[in-house]
């Protein structure tokens, strides 16, 4: 059961960016996990590093990226933005601030990789809509993404 006090979900979720070695590598060879060549470009957009979007132009990457092991054809790979310098991974237990505000896909896998639900979060409501997902053990992780472009932008998993 999700409990709720206070417009705060109870802390059973963990909401995790890109692995940090797969950020760190990007930024060290300029190139993704599969052979794309990238550069650092000035634009506004999200970390999903450090989970954080950008208010003015940053210097950025654009990487593909995999959120999901490739083990069946829901192993999609799309584009993700990181900073182009270093960055704190994001490490709190509440929702990324940054994308709180945002119409959100939120998409439920079950252990076997396969997408086992989705919704479209309103703003403020992608926690929910997660914490609701989590509560089926055949649920194994959450994605979050971007509502028009899909983009992935974090993953919550049971703490």
């Amino acid at each position: 059961m999700v409990c709720q006090s206070g417009g705060h979900y109870h802390r059973y979720m963990r909401y995790l960016p890109i692995p940090n070695e797969i950020a760190a590598e990007a930024r060290r060879t300029l190139l993704d996990r599969f052979g794309h060549p990238l550069h650092i470009e000035r634009n506004q957009a999200p970390c999903r590093s450090c989970l954080r979007i950008s208010q003015e132009p940053e210097e950025l990457i654009l990487l593909s990226h995999q959120p999901l092991a490739d083990t069946n054809p829901y192993a999609e790979v799309g584009p993700i933005f990181i900073h182009a310098h270093a960055c704190a991974p994001y490490d709190s237990p509440d929702f990324p601030a940054d994308f709180s505000e945002r119409e959100l896909v939120v998409r439920a896998y079950g252990h076997d990789g396969r997408i086992a639900d989705a919704a479209i979060a309103p703003p403020g409501g992608a926690a929910g809509v997660a914490a609701e997902f989590l509560t089926n053990d055949r649920i194994a992780e959450v994605h979050v993404r971007h509502r028009s472009y899909t983009c992935f932008d974090f993953k919550i998993v049971r703490d």
